[in-house]
């Protein structure tokens, strides 16, 4: 049966890190090793601490891939017994509009191929106030980026995704694209163009540009990215923005320079705690958990 302490050395094989293996699974580095150590005393050792990191052992690995063909089975075993009794799942995730950037959309398309039946639905998230996003009983999770927003782990359950930075978006004729990175003090000439995806994200640029910059350099505060895009593609001025939310093919006009004034942050998927979720959320949540928020990448056995 789906365990966390599964759950953890899984990660852990992915991750090669204690810590990275905390901050995904939103747990202390003491529960990743009680988590380990419980395994192993059932198993055996399973992996092996180095200056790199965690190297998992041939052991290690044979209960990893034991692992993944039970809970392939598992999760197979649960979506036939769900279809046998409910018409129509669903799941149900508030999310920001630019989920299809990150690895969560891979597994979410993963998922809904592995398990056709069960029904994904997407309502597109305010982003003012992520505890009242996920409030309503039919939001099952909430996927968003978290700055400086706490999560209360007594009443969510959480999972982290990829890092995110913020950039300054100028057109590739703009002496800033020459840039290694850029600070506001190297935009006091440029107009603004900005999204208000939060107001809680976008505070600490209005604030530092209220405070040093003329009002008349903001040329645009609103949730058309499009428009903010094309703008600065036409060098009428230039974006702070976060890295993944700008898609792919909207970059080949656009220089996207590091921007270490404002600290960046991660995605995070989140859910209830104390509540009884539904037989597709519960599937979804143990999926998502194996499958990880973030790419895998091996390396000569070792985890990296």
């Amino acid at each position: 049966m789906f365990e966390k302490q599964i759950a953890v050395f899984l990660t852990l094989y992915v991750t090669g890190s204690f810590t990275k293996t905390a901050e995904r699974l939103f747990m202390s580095q003491g529960t990743v090793s009680k988590y380990i150590a419980f395994l192993e005393k059932k198993f055996g050792p399973l992996v092996k601490r180095n200056n790199n990191g965690v190297v998992v052992n041939e052991q290690g690995k044979l209960v990893f891939d034991y692992f993944i063909k039970m809970l392939d089975q598992e999760f197979q075993m649960k979506y036939e017994l769900l279809q046998m009794e409910e018409a129509h799942p669903t799941i149900t995730i508030s999310t920001i509009p630019s989920i299809v950037n990150y690895h969560i959309f891979q597994v979410i398309k993963e998922f809904q191929k592995k398990y056709p039946a069960i029904e994904v639905r997407f309502q597109e998230s305010s982003m003012r106030d992520w505890e009242k996003d996920i409030s309503p009983e039919k939001i099952d999770f909430l996927f968003f980026h978290q700055m400086n927003e706490r999560i209360s782990l007594l009443n969510y359950e959480a999972l982290a995704g990829e890092f995110e930075e913020f950039v300054v978006a100028v057109n590739r004729n703009n002496s800033l694209s020459t840039y290694p990175e850029l600070h506001f003090k190297d935009l006091v000439n440029e107009k603004f163009f900005l999204l208000d995806w939060s107001t809680k994200k976008v505070d600490p640029i209005l604030n530092v540009l209220k405070k040093d910059f003329a009002e008349s350099q903001i040329l645009y505060i609103g949730q058309n990215l499009d428009m903010i895009l094309s703008s600065v593609s036409s060098n009428m001025g230039v974006s702070i923005l976060l890295k993944r939310i700008i898609p792919d093919k909207e970059t080949h006009q656009l220089k996207l320079v590091p921007f270490n004034d404002l600290e960046g942050g991660k995605v995070v998927l989140v859910r209830r705690r104390q509540m009884d979720h539904s037989r597709p959320a519960d599937l979804f949540w143990e999926f998502v958990m194996t499958n990880q928020l973030i790419k895998k990448e091996f390396h000569n056995g070792i985890v990296s």
